[in-house]
């Protein structure tokens, strides 16, 4: 991919999937005609709504993992809203303007162009639309709440009703759900006849379009008058223009990596990082997932923290979000959240209590920022008090319910959730947290040691699970990065024989589920996965092996979409999307290994 002074050209031979574009707190994406496939924002009852051209998902199907998987590769192929053009296409060309605003240019058969331009910012959104040609607008709209497709469901939410009641008036389109409530609004039409409609579903909408250069300005709010008043404030700030959006991204970017890889980490994380009163919440993606997991966050906040001295203030505001909005029923964190901080899953999973605490603790140490640290410590004691009572009695050991990849568990203690409580406790005893929090981490090191150790086929590894009394599960997944990472922090050098041999055992066919072609993936999709690349290149790095490193950094840029986003999991001679074209976490992990975030 060639950066250019118009943009950085996208190579459509490449996996191709919708282009993604957003700030503060609005995220869209279009189709690769440059319609509009979905808008989506935060809601403070239901957590994140769309206004979309998809068909609700079945409520049926919540539980049936193949239908989901239709429904959410289904997203990456919807044809958008806008505007429908006489003469068929006959060149098509991409680019994102300062690696973060898509622009899509059509070349007609009869010679005429059309060229969209799509960004974010002030809590609404724009696409400007050149045609050189007369043409019709037209699409299929619904205002919803998300989706929420989950492989593994942890249990579903009502969705509200689905209705659409439509105006036009005065060159401005109104697109409302009462059941929500809330609305959409697009002003900057050409002025025509009045009309208004309803329906139980999505509403087709058709109306004429003008040549030459028009920008659609998209508004929200809880109800159609709110959200026409938003987009036509909108539309009169100069400082949310195109020209600034640009120098702002630039501005963002600037020093940092040029690889697409990185900067997709760090733009998309800085999109999803959505403000929740004071506070922000870091999503997943916004289309198929628009929840929030202290894991993934995690890696995230970890890289836009080592990304530019500003973005720590997103930082914390994502921590204050983590401990002052996001639902702690008992004391403890859930496995996932709405973006309004309600608990969407309430299992319990180690690591997900774990990753809040580090971030704070490396907020803290690489900011100073003492302020912050006052005001969330007096919750720092009693979330490691939750802990402790769930000790094992005669063992530092403590149990999961699910592994990080929210699967069920073979044995109750899960190894790298214990490598990353040593790390994290130490982190915070470095603060000053807690005296008894050194000691803790060692005795749960020794632990380890203890118990996750044993032979396989005649060599000593680190068990993925244990029941402490010896029986011992051998596997390790792409979701378990603190594994790989545990040499960095200290835990054991990278010469320990046992590491050596389990990182060994992790990219062999011998980790039966966990490997696909000498890749590392998982059983929650049986494919290789680009954090499993993450996690070679680590190794590799580790290990002093130089081809490796090589290796796993190509077989990321084999998964690489045309806009630079990482799947979950790829296909393993092509590269092709098997699993969720948008996912922010595997993009986040190469931005951390880049910007030296995790220390090596």
């Amino acid at each position: 991919m060639s950066e250019t002074r118009g943009g950085r050209a996208l190579d459509p031979a490449r996996h191709s999937k919708p282009l993604d574009f957003g700030a503060d707190g609005v995220i869209g994406s279009v189709d690769a005609s440059g319609r509009l496939i979905a808008l989506n924002t935060y809601h403070e009852r239901v957590g994140f709504v769309t206004l979309t051209t998809a068909d609700p998902f079945p409520e049926s199907q919540r539980y049936n993992p193949d239908a989901v998987r239709h429904y959410r590769a289904g997203l990456a192929l919807l044809d958008g809203c806008g505007p429908q053009l006489a003469a068929p296409v006959s060149g098509r060309t991409a680019r994102l303007l300062a690696d973060a605003i898509p622009q899509v240019t059509l070349t007609l058969a009869d010679g005429t162009s059309a060229t969209m331009t799509a960004w974010a910012g002030g809590g609404g959104a724009f696409q400007r639309w050149t045609v050189s040609a007369p043409y019709r607008w037209r699409g299929r709209l619904a205002l919803q709440r998300c989706a929420y497709t989950q492989l593994t469901e942890g249990g579903p939410l009502p969705m509200p009703p689905l209705q659409t009641r439509a105006r036009f008036a005065d060159g401005v389109l109104t697109v409302e759900n009462p059941a929500l409530p809330w609305a959409a609004a697009i002003a900057g039409f050409p002025p025509g006849e009045a009309w208004e409609r309803g329906a139980d579903g999505p509403l087709d909408v058709d109306m004429g379009g003008t040549p030459g250069t028009t920008t659609l300005v998209y508004g929200f709010g809880p109800t159609a008058p709110g959200a026409r008043a938003a987009a036509l404030r909108l539309a009169q700030d100069p400082a949310l223009g195109l020209e600034a959006a640009c120098q702002a991204w630039r501005a963002r970017f600037d020093g940092a990596p040029g690889d697409l890889i990185v900067r997709r980490g760090l733009g998309y994380g800085l999109m999803l990082a959505v403000p929740v009163g004071e506070t922000r919440c870091i999503l997943t993606d916004h289309m198929l997932l628009p929840l929030s997991w202290n894991r993934d966050a995690y890696y995230v906040a970890r890289a836009l923290l080592s990304w530019r001295r500003e973005m720590g203030d997103v930082v914390r505001r994502h921590l204050l979000w983590m401990f002052e909005v996001a639902e702690r029923p008992a004391g403890e964190w859930g496995r996932c959240y709405l973006a309004n901080g309600q608990i969407k899953d309430a299992a319990f999973q180690l690591d997900q209590q774990l990753f809040p605490l580090l971030e704070l603790a490396e907020y803290v140490s690489e900011t100073g920022d003492r302020a912050t640290w006052e005001r969330l410590r007096p919750a720092v004691g009693p979330l490691v008090e939750r802990l402790l009572v769930r000790k094992a009695a005669r063992a530092w050991l403590f149990p999961t319910d699910e592994t990080p990849a929210d699967d069920p568990v073979a044995l109750p203690y899960h190894l790298s959730s214990h490598m990353l409580l040593w790390h994290t406790f130490r982190r915070l005893a470095a603060l000053g947290a807690d005296a008894r929090l050194e000691e803790i981490a060692e005795n749960v090191r020794r632990s380890v040691f203890e118990h996750f150790t044993a032979a396989r086929d005649g060599q000593t590894l680190y068990a993925y699970a244990t029941d402490g009394a010896g029986r011992h599960h051998f596997y390790h997944d792409a979701n378990d990065i603190p594994l790989i990472l545990a040499p960095l922090w200290g835990f054991t050098p990278a010469s320990d024989p046992a590491w050596r041999a389990t990182v060994d055992f992790a990219f062999s066919e011998a980790n039966e589920g966990g490997c696909y072609a000498g890749r590392l993936g998982s059983v929650h999709t049986r494919a290789p996965w680009p954090l499993g690349d993450v996690q070679d290149a680590l190794a590799a790095r580790l290990l002093g092996d130089a081809e490796r490193e090589r290796r796993a950094w190509a077989h990321l840029d084999d998964a690489l979409q045309w806009d630079g986003a990482l799947p979950e999991a790829c296909h393993p001679a092509t590269g092709a999307v098997v699993s969720r074209h948008w996912f922010a976490w595997p993009n986040a992990a190469a931005a951390c290994l880049a910007l030296g975030a995790f220390g090596a």
